[in-house]
């Protein structure tokens, strides 16, 4: 018996292939970590060998990954009310165009995607595929291919043949439905996803409320750094008043350098204090223009001057009811709680029993030469249908206890939110007192202030009147005057301090702050009558 033996080559194949989903499919790519060689000995480079300079190594990474965001998205704030800036409208504008409100926006849609995508999964999974390429072959054989095949040599010419060759066109479609009939963690996903836009709902509603609560800070930030701004120039104005006349006086001999000095060091400290306060404006609009999302900070100016907001009218046990009911930081552990224990549900749906049913057509299509080379079936054509339909029933019977450890795991962060829970009950409470205290003591304190201010300025006059007259020194002149600094110092931050109490409040109950008329009688505008008269350089 002879030995026979086949040698065939294949030839190069080309396969163009297309698939349609039907159903979004999440594609992971993971990459594992490189291998990196063992780190070489230390070595000292060569003299030759430089480093390179730092310009050419920043070039390197020079350009935009891709096209940068525009601010053209949003239109510019106009100039007009700009200047004549309200509290309200810059609240307003800060909630609708400020980029962290809009990304917590953006997350609340990606949620309820989310979810859309997990009510998805009660419908059928569709998939198609179609794959075609021209494929070739060429066959060598020790035997005749007639003998093999068991034709007929005489007459068939292919008698002393040994190489054959194949070429043909094939074009392979395929379709596959898959539905789960039955799937455990159907309900969960669903349940956690609803926990999850409603997490994310009280997010962008938090985030609202922040920015808010910012811009009303801000806003008083900048009324108190305008006011300290128009108080230190009054006030910078009287130094130099005095100033010009302790010199004069000197000058006539009636006094000596002294007093002089005296007098510039207040007017040098009142000019310092200036100085920072104009400093203050600046940075007080550069931080409300990044929360109004405008690029033009020095047309920031607020219509109304500091004056006290109202009074907080509320008892502090209706206080502390409206916050716990008005914080959504509270919802948002609560539904940390239930977000746990669904996906506890989820790991656990391990153990059950999952039903499929999985249908597929498969569909063949060849054109050209199907079997060893020509003359035997040229140009052939051939159709291969082929359907299935089975319900698959899987489970997992035995995990080493994975999914088990993972749900545990799920309700023991749960049970941490709970806890966290009851801490952030706790600090809401904490807060809201404190706030409260607060804000009962500021009026107080702001009332106080603003008669300290009235009494500091009048004792101003009067002993500066005095000193002109000839009665006292110089030095119950200094001490009025650093006193009236000191005093409207104190008058403004205490009065920020007290509006800024009462937003606080506001944002965190959700209650509206009270006007306060009998407050802004017993206050008026303490700051109005600082300059004194000019009249008062002329006198001796």
């Amino acid at each position: 018996m002879k030995r026979r033996s086949i040698c065939q080559a294949h030839g190069p194949s080309m396969l163009l292939s297309l698939s349609v989903h039907l159903t979004p499919l999440a594609l992971v790519a993971s990459v594992g970590p490189m291998a990196l060689p063992p780190p070489a000995r230390a070595q000292s480079l060569p003299a030759s060998v430089s480093p390179p300079e730092v310009k050419d190594v920043e070039a390197l990474g020079a350009g935009w990954p891709g096209p940068m965001p525009t601010d053209d998205r949003l239109p510019a704030l106009p100039p007009e009310l700009l200047g004549v800036l309200t509290m309200e409208q810059a609240a307003a504008w800060a909630v609708a165009r400020n980029p962290v409100v809009r990304s917590a926006y953006q997350s609340l849609v990606a949620t309820q995607n989310s979810l859309g995508a997990a009510y998805a999964s009660w419908w059928p999974t569709l998939n198609l595929s179609l794959n075609g390429g021209p494929y070739a072959s060429k066959t060598f054989y020790n035997y005749p291919f007639s003998a093999s095949a068991g034709f007929p040599i005489t007459g068939s010419g292919l008698g002393s043949e040994r190489v054959f060759e194949a070429s043909y066109f094939q074009a392979i479609g395929q379709v596959d439905a898959t539905w789960n009939l039955i799937d455990p963690t159907r309900s969960a996903t669903i349940w956690q996803n609803k926990y999850l836009v409603r997490q994310a709902a009280d997010t962008y509603v938090i985030t609202r409320r922040d920015q808010r609560l910012k811009t009303q800070s801000a806003f008083i930030d900048l009324q108190r750094a305008v006011a300290a701004v128009k108080t230190g120039r009054e006030i910078v104005e009287n130094d130099e008043l005095l100033y010009r006349l302790a010199q004069t006086r000197v000058q006539m001999g009636v006094a000596s350098k002294l007093e002089v000095f005296k007098q510039q060091t207040v007017l040098l400290a009142d000019r310092q204090a200036l100085l920072a306060a104009e400093q203050q404006v600046e940075t007080a609009r550069a931080n409300l223009a990044q929360l109004l999302a405008t690029p033009s900070p020095d047309a920031l100016s607020p219509a109304s001057p500091l004056t006290p907001l109202g009074a907080w009218g509320h008892a502090l046990d209706d206080t502390i009811h409206a916050s716990l009911a008005y914080r959504k930081v509270l919802e948002q552990q609560l539904l940390a709680i239930q977000t746990n224990e669904a996906q506890a549900r989820i790991y656990l749906a391990t153990y059950r029993p999952t039903l499929q049913l999985i249908t597929s057509l498969y569909w063949t299509k060849g054109v050209g030469y199907l079997t060893q080379g020509p003359p035997f079936v040229p140009d052939a054509r051939s159709d291969a249908w082929n359907g299935s339909a089975l319900l698959q029933l899987t489970f997992t019977g035995f995990d080493g206890g994975q999914a088990r450890m993972n749900a545990a795991a799920a309700r023991r962060q749960a049970a941490a939110a709970a806890e966290t829970y009851s801490a952030t009950v706790l600090q809401v409470r904490s807060d809201v007192q404190s706030l409260v205290a607060q804000a009962r003591s500021g009026r107080s304190i702001v009332m106080a202030g603003a008669d300290r201010v009235k009494a500091a300025n009048g004792a101003l006059r009067l002993q500066t009147m005095r000193f002109n007259a000839g009665y006292g020194t110089i030095t119950d002149v200094v001490q009025a005057q650093q006193e009236i600094s000191q005093a409207v110092s104190s008058y403004i931050q205490n009065l920020a301090t007290y509006n800024d109490t009462l937003v606080q409040l506001s944002r965190s109950s959700g209650l509206p702050v009270q006007p306060d008329p009998a407050l802004l009688e017993a206050v008026g505008n303490p700051l109005q009558t600082l300059r004194l008269p000019t009249r008062m350089a002329q006198m001796r």
